[in-house]
């Protein structure tokens, strides 16, 4: 049984959801959207335990640049690995720069963009 909620149905985009999941607790959504310029983003809701004395929801948009999606949709599946750890590190850094954030006593901000670009493939 999985914990997590995928709404993913590109098969492509929901394997990125799988690919980060485990950085995120339990009962995290995962979501697939487009906005009006038909740009893809993996859209990220989940509830931090530890930013403060209470949850806090938080939202992560995930914007893929159309180019860069393009090229990753082109390549073999054997080569996903290399735009996995990117999508991975980004993730994890955003992640981090939270924690940083609230332990410096900053206001950890609801809604957060990372921009994958060029780098993702």
């Amino acid at each position: 049984m999985d914990d997590y909620q995928y709404d993913c149905p590109s098969a492509d985009i929901d394997m990125l959801a799988h690919v980060i999941c485990d950085l995120f607790p339990e009962q995290t959504q995962f979501a697939e959207r487009k906005d009006d310029e038909g740009r893809t983003s993996l859209v990220i809701h989940y509830v931090a335990m530890r930013f403060g004395s209470s949850a806090r929801r938080i939202t992560i948009d995930v914007r893929f640049d159309p180019a860069a999606l393009a090229r990753y949709r082109a390549l073999p599946p054997r080569m996903h690995a290399r735009s996995y750890a990117v999508l991975r590190a980004y993730v994890e850094a955003t992640l981090g720069s939270l924690e940083e954030m609230y332990a410096d006593g900053q206001t950890v901000p609801r809604e957060v963009d990372i921009e994958m670009g060029e780098d993702f493939a």
